[in-house]
């Protein structure tokens, strides 16, 4: 069954797939059984797990061209304005896109920044995490 896994005043904090005696053992009075599976969480990550996603010969690239580029600049720049990063949203495509073309990361390498599965460890503090037990 899947099961919403609640805080002290009610939020949802965790979706999991456990057993009745699991949740009740685990969190008592604090969860509420859901009748279908969960949708995919988006695919919204730390900027300190976008970073580490880069080389550190590609962010170093990033910065070093930041000095005479003024679109590198501009993407840096917003980089350090948000608080998360939408690997689905276009902006984030196009950023990669344009380090490729500029030849800071190869298209391979934008691909895979992309599409990597995200870890649990890399979601911003607060995101409510899927666990499958």
């Amino acid at each position: 069954m899947y099961y919403e896994i609640l805080d002290e005043e009610g939020n949802i904090i965790n979706r999991i797939v456990a057993d009745k005696k699991f949740v009740d053992k685990k969190y008592p009075n604090r969860y509420r059984e859901i009748f279908q599976q969960p949708a995919p969480l988006p695919l919204i990550i730390s900027k300190v797990a976008f970073r580490f996603r880069l080389t550190d010969s590609e962010y170093v690239g990033i910065l070093s061209a930041a000095k005479n580029d003024t679109e590198v600049q501009a993407w840096v720049e917003t980089f350090n304005m948000v608080s998360k990063i939408d690997l689905e949203d276009l902006k984030t495509a196009d950023g990669l896109s344009m380090m490729v073309n500029k030849g800071l990361m190869t298209i391979e390498r934008a691909n895979e920044v992309l599409s990597t599965p995200v870890e649990d460890s890399e979601r911003p503090e607060g995101f409510p995490n899927v666990a499958y037990i």
